[in-house]
């Protein structure tokens, strides 16, 4: 009798092997995730198996899925072969352009903390949106989120990294390394202001209150010629001339000459009659704020500190009591904008030129290299 053996099942490691279907000859050599189906080709997201039709032009559908590919495997935004053919061989990423641009500001006449400031933010740019990152490849919206994110703990910080790329960025459209700048569209972030603003009242108590006559000059030069603290504390006599103070202003290298005439007229003072008193100080000095009274190691006739005089005004304020709402009190270098604010409301005074900016937008100033001196305009804008 014959038995019936009971069937079994072959264990796993006898099973045949099986190797991947094979792609269909008429298709080999196609970008991945690419499909045609009647002439009609598109293209496969491998992530989100999400389709998008390219239409019924062969050579335009491999192209695209091409470039869909190295997207995804996020090449696009990195340095390929063919952009260094066509750049002649120079690498143009985020990190090379920041080089060359930190030489171009290198032959600028800059402060020693601007540059200081502007490395830092070079270098966070790179952090933030790759170093190795093509430079045509970066977007609005790239750069758009990263300050987004970036303003979360750091509101300062990402407002001036935009006006550094903002600046940057243009200069690589003049250089011919961008067609376009990403970041002309990209708004700034809001940043909420916490120092109080410094209004014309607030000056005349502190004017009015001091008996410190370096302080006082130093507050007059500031207000009528609405030039920094740096400028303010390094200014000579000599450079008065030709019916002008000739200014090279410390932070930006900006060669401005303001005329005498310059008059604030609800201040009461021109140009000429601060210059006049600071010269009626009785004390020989080469400089317009200059000490009166020796003091420790610094004896008559020595310039005032630039911080020594942002420590006297802020305590001469403190004195006068105001009430800035709970923000913290306006510093010396408030007078500046207070300057502006009020010659703005005069109007007779071209402002922008005054304060040594290149342009009416600009945040970040930056000199063209040509030396050239500007006279400020007044009776006429």
């Amino acid at each position: 009798m014959r038995g019936t053996s009971a069937t079994t099942t072959a264990p796993p490691s006898w099973r045949p092997c099986v190797s991947p279907r094979r792609r269909n000859s008429s298709r080999r050599g196609w970008p991945a995730n690419l499909y045609e189906r009647r002439g009609y080709y598109s293209w496969r997201n491998p992530i989100t198996r999400e389709e998008f039709g390219l239409g019924r032009d062969r050579a335009s559908a491999f192209a695209q899925a091409i470039e869909a590919n190295l997207h995804i495997a996020g090449l696009l935004k990195k340095e390929r072969l063919v952009d260094r053919l066509v750049s002649g061989g120079t690498k143009r990423t985020l990190g090379v352009w920041l080089e060359r641009y930190a030489d171009i500001l290198a032959e600028r006449k800059l402060a020693e903390n601007t540059r200081r400031h502007y490395r830092s933010l070079a270098k966070r740019a790179q952090e933030i949106l790759g170093a190795d990152t093509k430079l045509r490849a970066i977007t609005a919206l790239m750069v758009s989120e990263a300050l987004g994110a970036l303003a979360k703990d750091h509101p300062r910080m990402a407002q001036a990294l935009r006006s550094f790329l903002h600046e940057s960025f243009r200069e690589a459209v003049v250089q011919g390394w961008l067609d376009d700048n990403p970041v002309r569209t990209v708004r700034g972030p809001a940043v909420e202001v916490r120092r109080a603003r410094l209004e014309f009242p607030v000056f005349m108590a502190v004017y009015e209150r001091t008996q410190t006559a370096w302080l006082r000059n130093a507050m007059a030069l500031a207000l009528v010629s609405a030039q920094r603290r740096e400028d303010i504390a390094l200014a000579e006599f000599a450079d008065v001339h030709d019916g002008a103070w000739w200014v090279e202003q410390g932070k930006t290298g900006a060669r401005i000459a303001i005329p005498l005439e310059l008059r604030l007229d609800v201040f009461g003072m021109s140009l000429e009659d601060v210059i006049r008193q600071c010269r009626r100080t009785g004390v020989v000095s080469p400089y317009l704020i200059h000490q009166t009274t020796a003091r420790g190691n610094s004896p008559v006739g020595r310039r005032i500190w630039k911080d020594t005089i942002s420590r006297r005004f802020s305590a001469e304020l403190e004195a006068v009591g105001a009430d800035f709402g709970g923000k913290a009190p306006p510093t010396f270098h408030e007078i500046r904008s207070l300057s502006a604010r009020l010659y703005k409301a005069q109007g007779n005074v071209n402002v922008q030129e005054l304060l040594g900016h290149k342009s009416a937008q600009t945040t970040m100033i930056y000199m063209d290299g040509r030396g050239e001196w500007i006279r400020v305009r007044v009776g006429t804008v």
